[in-house]
């Protein structure tokens, strides 16, 4: 008799990481990689399970699910980034400020320095909040409740 205990891990199609593969680790061992906008099968043994995704330096946190015989786990990975567009949009506008101002032989008003202050350290502090405190949060995996064969 076929064990069809298994997950199904389904990574979002995203801008962000575009051209990385993700490596996927269940019970702590490299059990496969994937790429954007794919779903990847693992077979596990029924019991308990630790799965996280990994590139770089940058993972998911642990996620933990008890597996039943004959069950199948539908999972998604997607990135942990949730405010990157307006964070670029931003960080963009602060830079063409600079550039349009940097063009003219005048001195530059105060209220345009304040200006290019709140537009890109917000923008980057979060980029630095990732790149090191929250590396561990890049990524994130839930259950995929949108999956159509999920139950």
């Amino acid at each position: 008799m076929e064990n069809k205990t298994k997950i199904i891990l389904t990574r979002k199609s995203e801008w962000v990481n575009r051209a990385r593969s993700y490596t996927v680790f269940i019970d702590g061992v490299a059990s496969g990689k994937i790429r954007n906008g794919s779903s990847e099968e693992f077979l596990v043994t029924p019991g308990s399970h630790q799965v996280y995704c990994k590139f770089a330096w940058y993972s998911s946190p642990v996620f933990t699910l008890q597996m039943e015989s004959q069950k199948v786990e539908y999972l998604l990975v997607k990135s942990g980034m949730k405010y990157y567009w307006p964070l670029f949009l931003f960080l963009l506008t602060g830079i063409v400020i600079n550039l349009l101002y940097s063009r003219k032989p005048e001195e530059r008003p105060f209220w345009v320095l304040v200006v290019q202050f709140i537009l890109i350290l917000p923008a980057l502090l979060y980029l630095l909040y990732y790149l090191t405190f929250g590396r561990k949060n890049y990524l994130s995996i839930e259950e995929d409740k949108e999956n159509v064969f999920a139950s």
